[in-house]
């Protein structure tokens, strides 16, 4: 059977690859059966929907009874599976969002005659091709209109989203446009004259958008470009986001395994399991090594003040090795001549650098520094490095070695 696609299944694909595997290729079973968020705004859903199967059949349903259903359809199929994420809301609060969302709307589109309807939650198949290849695709569409006044037909999608997409997201988004590719393959006029519209209820605003010939046929290639990637891919990586907080593998995922395996232990049972004694042992190296490292950020400001120290010494004594107690300070002193940084004299950097380039010894070192001067200086001309020198800058390094006496 060939394999069908979605836009919700790209969209997983797009969320985490890891999640797609799970979901799609290894059918596995979420541990979770659904969100209050999902749970809402499937029995708006099924609210509208019976509003607009009376209004196809030319019945219009009274706010009151819209709003009874809606209650019915709650309680009937609420359950403890039903997941609350966020902390501090209750189930209820949701149930009384949806209701607000539906009298909203009521009274926003009653009586509901500026359209003829066609469908509601309808399932679309069908094909998207290139070449000799063809990719089946499906869908649900909440409600298709024909709007006879304006000769077009419209597909409409409804939201609970707690988030509004903006003007230039609606028009660039897929998944409606999608399905007017769809109603296109039966009636071919829809390629041309479509409107998608998005409600987003909990706003009670009306998002639309439109799609030329050439938007949907770009689509259409991304599309078949985006399945191609996801029958290629082989990397399932997980990509950890927020959204992971309603996901439900994360019992599985690498990700979150161990964090939900211990979360419920007792205290003791905690502080007992092999990885969090791992994790308080790895805290406890770090901390004592930043406790050591400013120990030893004032030992070598301490030891840097005794190197000058030795350094005048042995400047003032006019030696090199100074004696002590089973170790000895070897002292070396040396001043070459060097590039100079660009940061710190540009302009003898650029001089450096042109004239480098006139004799053609730049290819030689690639840029001006210090290690291309101290491995090709030696072998060039005389006369070059006397034209180098107005250009190089004095520098004087001074080393000090502990050797501990034989």
């Amino acid at each position: 059977m060939a394999m069908k696609y979605s836009v919700s299944r790209i969209g997983v694909f797009d969320q985490c690859r890891l999640k797609y595997k799970y979901q799609y290729l290894e059918r596995l079973t979420p541990e979770m059966e659904t969100t209050i968020e999902a749970f809402m705004g499937s029995r708006v859903h099924e609210a509208l929907k019976a509003l607009y199967d009376g209004v196809k059949n030319r019945r219009v349903e009274s706010k009151d009874r819209l709003l009874s259903l809606y209650d019915e359809l709650w309680e009937k199929n609420f359950s403890a599976a039903v997941k609350i994420v966020k902390k501090g809301i209750a189930a209820e609060d949701y149930r009384i969002k949806g209701r607000a969302c539906l009298s909203d709307y009521y009274d926003a589109y009653a009586p509901f005659d500026a359209a003829k309807v066609v469908s509601t939650e309808e399932t679309v198949n069908f094909s998207l091709r290139d070449g000799a290849e063809e990719y089946q695709f499906m869908g649900v569409l909440d409600r298709l209109d024909w709007n006879d006044r304006e000769g077009m037909f419209e597909i409409h999608d409804y939201k609970t989203s707690g988030s509004l997409m903006t003007q230039d997201q609606a028009d660039a988004d897929i998944q409606l446009a999608v399905y007017q590719i769809a109603i296109a393959a039966r009636w071919p006029e829809a390629r041309t004259n479509a409107k998608l519209v998005w409600h987003y209820l909990l706003f009670n605003k009306e998002i639309a958008s439109r799609r030329t010939v050439e938007a949907l046929d770009a689509l259409e290639r991304d599309i078949i470009a985006k399945i191609r990637d996801m029958e290629s891919c082989s990397a399932f990586v997980p990509n950890r986001s927020a959204l992971c907080e309603w996901c439900g593998y994360q019992s599985i995922c690498p990700e979150w395994k161990h964090i939900r395996a211990v979360e419920a232990l007792e205290p003791n049972a905690y502080m007992n399991d092999p990885g969090v004694a791992l994790v308080a042992k790895y805290a406890e190296l770090e901390s004592r090594k930043k406790e050591h490292q400013s120990e030893i950020a004032a030992l070598e400001a301490e030891q840097a003040g005794v190197k000058e120290a030795v350094l005048a010494f042995a400047e003032r004594e006019k030696t090199n090795v100074i004696d002590g107690p089973g170790f000895r300070l070897l002292v070396s002193v040396r001043e070459e001549m060097e590039a100079p940084y660009k940061s710190e004299d540009e302009a003898r950097w650029k001089g450096l650098r042109d004239l480098l380039i006139a004799e053609g010894r730049f290819n030689e070192v690639s840029t001006v520094n210090n290690r291309m001067l101290s491995s090709r200086m030696r072998s060039w001309p005389k006369a070059l490095w006397e034209r180098m020198t107005p250009f190089l800058v004095r520098r004087r390094t001074c080393d000090v070695t502990l050797k501990k006496k034989s």
